[in-house]
């Protein structure tokens, strides 16, 4: 009654080397006992019905330790006995072939990883069961056919285990395909998750809004049953039988704010497609004539993606700071200019000459490194980030707080705060607090930055309680006190025949702005501003009179008048 080919003996011989310990157990709850036990058997092992007993280790719960390939499938049934006539029946979700990869194989099954060297667990699944008692398995399948997939594999990342992009390597059942399966085994809850073409989130999908949720657009399911899921990669649905319609994309960028310290060598954009290589090395951009402006124009596939701009220097790429900028590609196209590091439209604003900028971060609520090792990264050094890492020191009288001063040439720049070594990610400010992200924006790979635009070459102090958007106490610390709105909001130019700077220079969190003509009705809205400035273009206002109201997050609120040309 035996359904399965025996594999080669060698199978049964594997060295250490080779492989890696596995705790295989099933919960036999409901189930009668046979007096020979409780036996597994798989392509670890040779398939012999009777030569792997498992030991009851509690309650219904048998357990046992085997050896299997590392970096390979494990196959396997469980006996409730020593003969194949009492093997379980596998569900179908929990098939080797399942719907979602199309294959015929009645197998449980197990992806054997060889990123340490330490036991890896299958749960205690109910015999002839999906899951263990109380949880629900969820068979997760993204189809790779329209990617040339990573030496590294593909994986899973997400709340269902912990946001490690490297964690948790999918399976390639069938050769013949490119479909990537594993298997969760949840409790009743909500989790988002995204797949990884690779080890690491510069190889993450590009999720479409249509299907993304939050600010980095996730995809989110809600789990109440056992269920299998599969699609394409980067995509909302099944990957498409027929060639998807290509157009040029034309990218475009102003460099001008970036034109620091002998500029740069060259500007690039990458992104979560093979045409601007899947967050790889990057297409070039050209310089366009004289201008600040860079641009490429590309053959892409249609539909949404995500990218970013680059800039190199000396062999150092530095990175937008922002959330990674989306597009969605319907037609021949060109993208609508923006100032690199910036989504807001339109051209850069000049910046200002180099200024002093004054970092201070309040650890008096955390447990400071032992070493003292506090510093502040972003993308104004170069190196940037973990590289260029710049060490705060402790401010006299102050106990856990922290400062440093740089002077920094870029108009707009990302930063963060870290406590602990620098080059280790679990030490930098991660706001896991939901109700402390007004302060900052999505980075496109899982976490948060602060940022910041200087609006003029006076000195700026950007100080804050470490991972919250609390502003920290700069009471004789020696740096510039907070600032109110009512005294320090500025417009300019007014009158005004086109842009028009609105600077707040009170270090709230957030700022709302209503535009109002001469008879009180409000002509425009711009909510949640966490930036220090905004720019209003005064041609989409009529000629006239206009009422500019500015509240921030502190209550604080201002009129200003505005006069248009």
């Amino acid at each position: 009654m035996k359904k399965f080919l025996l594999l080669s003996a060698a199978f049964a011989m594997i060295s250490g080397v080779y492989a890696k310990k596995v705790k295989v157990s099933v919960d036999m709850s409901g189930q009668t006992v046979d007096t020979s036990g409780v036996h597994v058997a798989g392509n670890f092992q040779g398939w012999s019905p009777n030569s792997t007993k498992l030991t009851l280790e509690s309650g219904n719960i048998y357990s046992t330790y085997v050896d299997a390939p590392a970096n390979q499938v494990m196959q396997f049934k469980f006996i409730n006995g020593n003969g194949w006539s009492n093997s379980e029946g596998v569900p179908s979700l929990n098939q080797v072939g399942n719907q979602t990869n199309g294959g015929q194989n009645d197998n449980r099954w197990f992806y054997v990883d060889s990123i340490s060297n330490d036991t890896s667990v299958i749960p205690a699944i109910l015999f002839g069961g999906s899951a263990p008692a109380g949880k629900f398995a969820v068979r997760f399948a993204v189809d790779m056919q329209l990617q040339t997939v990573s030496s590294n594999g593909v994986h899973i990342a997400g709340s269902l285990q912990g946001w490690d992009p490297a964690a948790t390597s999918m399976a390639n059942l069938f050769d013949n395909n490119k479909v990537f399966e594993w298997i969760a085994y949840l409790d009743s809850a909500t989790y988002q998750y995204k797949f990884i073409n690779g080890n690491a989130w510069s190889g993450s999908e590009s999720v479409p809004s249509a299907c993304g949720v939050g600010n980095d657009l996730n995809r989110e399911l809600a789990v109440s049953a056992s269920a299998a899921y599969k699609v394409c990669f980067a995509s909302c649905a099944a990957c498409p039988s027929a060639p998807i319609p290509t157009y040029n994309a034309t990218f475009v960028v102003d460099m001008l704010n970036n034109d620091c310290d002998g500029g740069f060598d060259s500007v690039s954009v990458a992104g979560g497609r093979a045409e601007i290589t899947n967050w790889g090395n990057g297409v070039n951009l050209n310089k366009i004539g004289t201008t600040s402006i860079h641009g490429v124009t590309l053959r892409m596939d249609s539909g949404e993606f995500e990218f970013k701009f680059r800039f190199h220097k000396n062999g150092n790429t530095s990175w937008e700071g922002i959330a990674n900028r989306k597009w969605i590609l319907s037609k021949d196209d060109t993208l609508g200019l923006t100032c690199y590091n910036s989504s807001a439209p339109g051209p850069c604003i000049p910046k200002p000459a180099p200024s002093d900028v004054h970092f201070l971060v309040d650890l008096s609520n955390e447990t400071p490194d032992g070493q003292g090792r506090v510093y502040v990264m972003g993308n104004f050094t170069t190196p940037n980030w973990q590289n260029g890492a710049i060490r705060l020191s402790p401010v006299a009288g102050k106990p856990g707080f922290y400062a440093t001063t740089v002077n920094i040439c870029p108009g707009s720049f990302a930063y963060k705060f870290v406590n602990g070594d620098s080059s280790v990610t679990a030490s930098e400010e991660n706001f896991n607090d939901t109700t402390q992200r007004a302060c900052v924006v999505p980075n496109g790979v899982g976490g948060f930055n602060r940022t910041y635009t200087r609006i003029s070459s006076s000195p700026v102090t950007l100080a804050y309680v470490f991972n919250t958007c609390n502003l920290a106490d700069t009471t004789t610390t020696g740096l510039i006190e907070k600032n109110n709105l009512i005294n320090n909001v500025k417009l300019y130019p007014n009158p005004s025949s086109s842009l028009v700077n609105i600077e707040f220079n009170d270090f709230a969190q957030s700022h709302n702005v209503i535009i109002m003509d001469i008879a009180g009705k409000t002509v425009a809205t711009y909510n949640q501003i966490i930036d220090n400035n905004m720019v209003l273009n005064s041609k989409e206002l009529s000629k006239g009179v206009h009422f500019v109201q500015i509240t921030n997050n502190r209550g604080e609120a201002k009129t200003l008048k505005l006069i248009v040309q």
